[in-house]
């Protein structure tokens, strides 16, 4: 049996809220953890907000953006005001923090000192210019360890001691993620493997998007209808090249050129056109048939198939790559509408 813990009991350890909260916790009752580690500010500070909404205030736009941030605290002369976006479930996008500073900038005059904070599993992922400061939950169980009497007994240091092994698990975990990914490959996955495949193909998303940083991708990771987490990986140009909605789908043990159109007529001619350009014998080509789909795909293979049987994720990523530069090479680039 494992060791009792209060959020697992509950199970409430992989929610982001959860985490949030805690955070917020830290801030309104430490104030060294709000000024020296989080560097919010020197001024008395009101109590923290979780999950607040903001619209972008631009009368010239029509479709405004609208964000939900995690933690929001602000100085109690107005002065400053402090935001935290904690992802516990997933890495953050430059498109979203970006979109996020565009909001901020509309409803906040440059009078108003705005500090933004993200928290994330892994602060080196996050290599791409931002103005956010950037954490890891490394950082807070270190400071955690350095900072608390974990051992006492009171109620304050058990909620704390339990907060920080369950988190020092999860973490412990997500460190022999690189290495154990080939573990998650199987049918009937679990609530709790599903929430490590989220945050792999979030992985998987950033890094895409870094490596091919000079095209432009829009990416839907992880959306809550599915019974499999999935990724999407769009290149914006596509649509252009080929008329219709293309992109890589990967979920599961499956990895698809896919197409996103209830065009029959052009789905069979990307079919027609995409059969005798595969690359590999493995890839299994759609099937032209009388039925009128919403979307299909163009053709598919088997991940777990196509590595060895403990692969890694670098093994698992270069094989996404791949498939995406062999399919754009030599099927979208020679595509003729």
């Amino acid at each position: 049996m494992t060791e009792f813990n209060f959020f697992k009991v509950l199970e409430k350890d992989n929610k982001e809220l959860v985490h949030s909260a805690f955070i917020a916790y830290l801030i309104d009752s430490d104030k060294q953890f709000a000024k020296e580690f989080l560097n919010i500010s020197d001024k008395d500070l009101e109590l923290s907000r979780l999950e607040t909404s903001y619209i972008e205030n631009n009368r010239n736009k029509l479709k405004k953006l609208r964000i939900r941030i995690d933690i929001e605290v602000r100085s109690r002369d107005g002065a400053t005001v402090t935001f935290i976006e904690n992802k516990f479930k997933s890495f953050p996008t430059k498109r979203q923090l970006d979109d996020y500073n565009r909001v901020f900038k509309s409803h906040f005059d440059k009078v108003i000192k705005i500090n933004k904070i993200l928290f994330c599993f892994d602060k080196r992922i996050v290599n791409f210019p931002t103005d956010w400061q950037i954490y890891d939950y490394a950082d807070i169980l270190s400071y955690l360890k350095k900072n608390y009497h974990l051992d006492g007994q009171d109620d304050k240091s058990i909620f704390i001691r339990h907060y920080f092994r369950f988190l020092e698990d999860y973490f412990t975990r997500y460190s022999k993620l690189d290495q154990t990914c080939h573990q998650l490959f199987h049918l009937g996955v679990t609530i709790e493997e599903k929430f490590w495949i989220r945050l792999l193909n979030s992985k998987i998303a950033m890094q895409f998007e870094q490596e091919f940083c000079d095209r432009e991708f829009y990416m839907v990771i992880n959306p809550g209808n599915t019974a499999v987490p999935l990724l999407n990986i769009i290149p914006l140009d596509w649509k252009t090249k080929m008329g219709e909605e293309t992109l890589i789908q990967f979920q599961g043990n499956d990895l698809k050129f896919y197409l996103h159109s209830d065009n029959k007529k052009a789905a069979e001619k990307i079919i027609l056109h995409a059969g005798p350009k595969r690359w590999n014998e493995r890839l299994e080509l759609k099937t032209i048939s009388k039925r009128q789909e919403k979307s299909c795909y163009i053709f598919k293979m088997k991940v777990v198939e196509n590595l060895r049987k403990e692969f890694t994720y670098t093994e698992l990523y270069e094989i996404i790559k791949e498939f995406y530069i062999q399919t754009n090479k030599l099927i979208v680039e020679s595509y003729v509408l």
